[in-house]
C-alpha cells in the first residue's frame, strides 16, 4: 500500500489529565450500546439462537455487499476453560441455508468458530513455560523497575510464553487502562479475522442517463493517483459530453463524520480527519505556501484539486517563519486559512490539514480530474444514491486488507482504523456503518477471544479517546490467538518491527528486529503491545505494557523508556537461558 511518513499521526491531543486514581479503581465507562448486552450482546445471542450448532461450511455472500467467504470450522467439544455463554446456546434442529444468513448470523457464526476453536484450553496459572526462563529473577527485575513509578502512574504489564500460554510476569494485568493506539490492535485483529486478510474495498462508477455516479464503500487507502486512474479509465469508456452532473454516493456509512473521542475544533489536525464511505487522501489536504518573486503576498498550492476547498490567504513575506495554516467548516466546504509570515529565503513550507466533507471533497476532485482528462469543464457535484438499474462502467478495488492494515499500524493511522471499524459495522449489521455498530462488533470479538468483555471499552477504532479501556492480559490474549497461526497475512505479520520505518523506527533497535509491537501515545498515556520472536520470526513471547500517568513528571520520553526497559529485560532473560541450549 502507498503510504508516506506524513500519515504518522500518533494521537497527540491535549485532553484532560488522567484521573489520579490507584490500580483497580479506573472503572470503565460503558457506552450506550452495552446496556442491552450480556457478554456477547443481545444481537449476537439472537443470532446464535437462530444458528444453533454450527457445522463445517462456508459462509458465502448472498449479495454483492456481503463480506468475502469465511471458513466456519466445526465447533467440536467445548474447551476446558468454558465460556459462560456457551451453556446457554440451544441446539437447533433446522438452520437456514447459509446463503440466507443475515449479517448478524454471519458474525455469530464466525465468532462461535473463533471462540471454540481458538480459546485457551486451561487456566494460565496451571501451565508451565516451555521457554527456559528464570521467572523469579525476571519478576524481581521487572517489579523493581515498575514500583519505582507507582506514585506517578497506573501501570499494567502482562508477559506470556506463547507456546505454553504460561504467564511469565503479571503486574495488574487485569486492570483496565486507557490503551491509546494499542486499541488499533483490536480493530485490526477483528477486521482480519472477520473480513479476511484478502478483503478489498470497492469504489464504483456507474451511469444512468445523463448522470454519472461514484459510490464509495469505505476505502481508507484511496489516494489521488488512484482517483486519477479511475478518472482516466472512465473518460475512455464514457462520452462525458453527454453527462451533465456527477453524484456521489457515500450511503454505506451514516452521515456522521467524526467519531466519539474526536474534536471538530482546533486548527484541523490531520490525525483527527473525518470518516466517510467515499474518502480521498486520508481526508486531508497538503497546503504548500511559498514566497512569490516581486510580491509581498505568499503563493500557495493544494495537493488535491476541486472546488470543495476555498482558500483565504493572508500570508505575507516577513523576516521570520511564523506561518499558521488551519482548516474550518463552512457548510459543505472546507476553508483553508493561511496567516502569518515566511522569509523570502524560505523555499516553501507544507502543512497537512483535514477536510470536512469527505464525499463532496472526493467528488469535486473526481469531477476536476474527469475535466482534465477530456479538456472540459468540471461537472457539477451533488450527493445522492446510485439507482439499482444504473450501468456499472468501472470498479476500483483496493489492495488487500492486510496491506492496508500493515501500513496503517506502522504509522498509527487513525483514519484507517475508523474506516475499518465502520466497515465492520456495515458488513455485520446490514445497516450503514456507524460507531455504535462498530463498537458492538469489537466488544463481541473481544468477548469471543478473551472470554468476556469486562474491562474493555472501544469508544472508537483508533484509540484517540480517554474513555476507551483495555487490559494488558486481554491484549496478550489477542496476540496469543494470532500467534497460533502466525500467518504471513495475519496480525503478527502486520505488527511494526523495531528499527524499521514507522512509529517503531527509533525503538528497541538493538533487538535485531526480533520485536514487533504497536505503540500508543496520548497526553499522559503510553502503551506498547507486541511479541518477541526468534531469529526466523517465530513468535515466542507476547507482552503488553500500558502506562496512564498521574504526574506530569512522567512525560512521554520517560514512559517510553519504561516500556523499552521491560522488553529489554525480557530479551536479556530469553537470550541468557537460550544460549546454553544452543551450545548443547
Amino acid at each position: 500500500m502507498k503510504m508516506s511518513t506524513y500519515v504518522s499521526w500518533e494521537g497527540l491531543r491535549s485532553p484532560s489529565s488522567v484521573p489520579a486514581t490507584r490500580h483497580g479503581s479506573l472503572s470503565p465507562r460503558f457506552s450506550k450500546m452495552q446496556r442491552s448486552r450480556v457478554i456477547l450482546g443481545a444481537g449476537l445471542a439472537s443470532a446464535l439462537l437462530a444458528l444453533g450448532s454450527i457445522g463445517s461450511a462456508r459462509a458465502v455472500a448472498s449479495d454483492t455487499d456481503a463480506p468475502v467467504a469465511l471458513e466456519i470450522e466445526p465447533a467440536g467439544e467445548l474447551p476446558v476453560q468454558t465460556r459462560a455463554w456457551f451453556s446457554a446456546v440451544p441446539d437447533a434442529s433446522e438452520l437456514p441455508a447459509q446463503s440466507e444468513w443475515t449479517p448478524g448470523q454471519k458474525l455469530a457464526a464466525r465468532l462461535w468458530s473463533l471462540a471454540t476453536d481458538r480459546s485457551f484450553g486451561a487456566p494460565a496459572d496451571a501451565l508451565s513455560p516451555e521457554l527456559p526462563f528464570d521467572q523469579a529473577s525476571l519478576a524481581t527485575e521487572l517489579t523493581d523497575l515498575l514500583t519505582a513509578y507507582e506514585d506517578a502512574a497506573n501501570l499494567s504489564v502482562h508477559i506470556r510464553d506463547l507456546s505454553s500460554q504460561a504467564v511469565l510476569f503479571d503486574y495488574y494485568g487485569d486492570t483496565p487502562l486507557i490503551p491509546a493506539s494499542n486499541q488499533k490492535l483490536v480493530t485490526s485483529a477483528a477486521a482480519l479475522d472477520l473480513l479476511g486478510s484478502d478483503y478489498a474495498f470497492s469504489t464504483t462508477v456507474a451511469r444512468e442517463g445523463k448522470t454519472l455516479y461514484i459510490r464509495g464503500e469505505g476505502d481508507p487507502s484511496l489516494d489521488l493517483d488512484d482517483l486519477t486512474s479511475i478518472a482516466n479509465s472512465v473518460a475512455k469508456d464514457v462520452d462525458l459530453a453527454a453527462i451533465d452532473r456527477l453524484v456521489v454516493d457515500d450511503t454505506v456509512f451514516t452521515p456522521q463524520r467524526f467519531g466519539p473521542g474526536y474534536s471538530e475544533d482546533g486548527p484541523g489536525y490531520a490525525y483527527e480527519a473525518p470518516s466517510g464511505a467515499l474518502s480521498l487522501n486520508f481526508n486531508s489536504v497538503e497546503v504548500t505556501a511559498f514566497p512569490v518573486k516581486g510580491s509581498r503576498i505568499l503563493g500557495y498550492k493544494l495537493s488535491v484539486p476541486g472546488d470543495n476547498i476555498r482558500v483565504v490567504n493572508h500570508g505575507r513575506i516577513g523576516s521570520q517563519e511564523r506561518l499558521s495554516v488551519t482548516t474550518r467548516r463552512d457548510g459543505d466546504t472546507t476553508v483553508v486559512e493561511i496567516r502569518g509570515t515566511l522569509p523570502r529565503s524560505t523555499h516553501s513550507l507544507s502543512v497537512r490539514r483535514r477536510i470536512f466533507d469527505p464525499g463532496l471533497y472526493t467528488g469535486a476532485a473526481f469531477a476536476e480530474l474527469l475535466g482534465e482528462a477530456t479538456a472540459s469543464e468540471a461537472l457539477p457535484v451533488e450527493r445522492g444514491v446510485v439507482p439499482p438499474d444504473a450501468e456499472v462502467v468501472f470498479q476500483w478495488q483496493s489492495e488487500p486488507l492486510f496491506e492496508v492494515l500493515d501500513a496503517g499500524l506502522a504509522y498509527s493511522n487513525n483514519f484507517i482504523s475508523e474506516q475499518v471499524l465502520r466497515t465492520l459495522a456495515w458488513r455485520f449489521t446490514g445497516d450503514p456503518g456507524d460507531w455504535d455498530g462498530g463498537q458492538a462488533v469489537l466488544h463481541d470479538y473481544w468477548a469471543a477471544l478473551v472470554g468476556d468483555d469486562a474491562g474493555f471499552v472501544a469508544e472508537n477504532g483508533s484509540g484517540l479517546t480517554r474513555t476507551g479501556r483495555a487490559t494488558t492480559e486481554g491484549l496478550v490474549d489477542l496476540l496469543s490467538v494470532a500467534a497460533r497461526t502466525a500467518d504471513s497475512d495475519g496480525l503478527i505479520a502486520a505488527l511494526p518491527v523495531a528499527g524499521e520505518p514507522g512509529t517503531m523506527k527509533t525503538r528497541l533497535r538493538r533487538s535485531g528486529h526480533r520485536v514487533r509491537a504497536k505503540t500508543g501515545t496520548l497526553s499522559g498515556v503510553s502503551g506498547l503491545t507486541g511479541v518477541i520472536t526468534t531469529d526466523d520470526g517465530t513468535p515466542q513471547v507476547g507482552f503488553s505494557i500500558l502506562i496512564n500517568a498521574t504526574d506530569p513528571w512522567l512525560h512521554a520520553d520517560r514512559r517510553r523508556r519504561i516500556e523499552d526497559g521491560v522488553v529489554t529485560r525480557v530479551l536479556y532473560a530469553l537470550d541468557e537461558y537460550a544460549a546454553p541450549a544452543v551450545a548443547q
